[in-house]
């Protein structure tokens, strides 16, 4: 299975279905399941984001009260990648009300992987994760699947 390494909030933010659009610098040819992996390191600012609407919320309301309390060094869940698009096409398609607009960056240059079908494992699985889109191998993910 291919996953991809993020950086709290955001890693939570994607598997619980808040997060649709994860912003990239770059785009991925990669279409179908991806496991989300949230990576042991949180920049202050990103622990600083956790205390902010609309972050706070949405993570309140799942039961988060903080950054503290966000898992980090573990696969998280799977979304359904479905496409890579220009980020400011999907930027000028959002509402200006929407939260997605300050999940991600919709800057002109970027890329906007549209997301669906979050499935958060019941139980998140320590794992050493890397940069860009990288394998897992079965063993890692197989137990967590299966109870999933």
């Amino acid at each position: 299975m291919k996953c991809i390494s993020l950086i709290q909030p955001w890693a939570t933010l994607v598997v619980l279905g808040a997060k649709r659009y994860e912003t990239r610098s770059w785009p991925t040819f990669h279409r179908g399941r991806l496991a989300i992996h949230a990576s042991r390191r949180m920049p202050e600012s990103a622990r600083a984001l956790c205390e902010r609407e609309p972050f706070r919320s949405i993570l309140r309301q799942s039961g988060y009260r903080g950054s503290a309390d966000v898992p980090r060094g573990m696969i998280l869940g799977s979304v359904e990648l479905l496409d890579c698009l220009p980020a400011h096409i999907v930027r000028d398609e959002l509402s200006l009300d929407s939260p997605e607009l300050h999940f991600g960056d919709f800057r002109r240059g970027r890329w906007a992987w549209r997301l669906q079908d979050a499935q958060p494992f019941p139980v998140p699985r320590p794992y050493l994760g890397r940069l860009g889109v990288y394998e897992i191998p079965d063993p890692a993910v197989e137990p967590v699947l299966v109870s999933a």
